[in-house]
């Protein structure tokens, strides 16, 4: 991603990307005998909705290849799962029975390995 978004649009790399993958993915699925019996406006919005979290993500990820460098942009797919525990607790109403203090000290781990991973030590003589 980093070497193709030097020259391209990361943006664009990745529209492209997921327009292809899920045409292939359809027509094996398809092609292999998978069926959608039924279809309903919270499916289709709950699909779009994740098409949305992952275009986004996956955007943003060759943005910041783009223009920093992989072992200072890797450390961020550590707050994955965080924000996935987040937005299933708000998105699936579960409340304070998901975002307790295991998910606080996650979270404050997490944002502490991205600092102590970004902060730029000097080097003493």
């Amino acid at each position: 991603m980093k070497k193709y978004s030097q020259k391209d649009n990361p943006v664009m790399f990745s529209g492209y990307q997921f327009i292809l993958g899920g045409i292939v993915m359809v027509l094996l699925g398809f092609g292999m005998g998978g069926r959608i019996p039924h279809v309903s406006v919270s499916a289709l919005l709950m699909l779009f909705y994740l098409a949305c979290i992952s275009a986004v993500a996956y955007s943003l990820w060759g943005i910041l290849l783009k223009y920093n460098p992989v072992s200072k942009v890797a450390i961020f797919g550590f707050t994955n799962p965080v924000f996935g525990v987040l937005l299933s607790a708000w998105w699936l109403g579960e409340g304070s029975a998901e975002l307790g203090w295991n998910a606080l000290l996650a979270l404050i781990l997490v944002c502490i390995g991205i600092c102590i991973v970004n902060v730029k030590f000097e080097k003493q003589a």
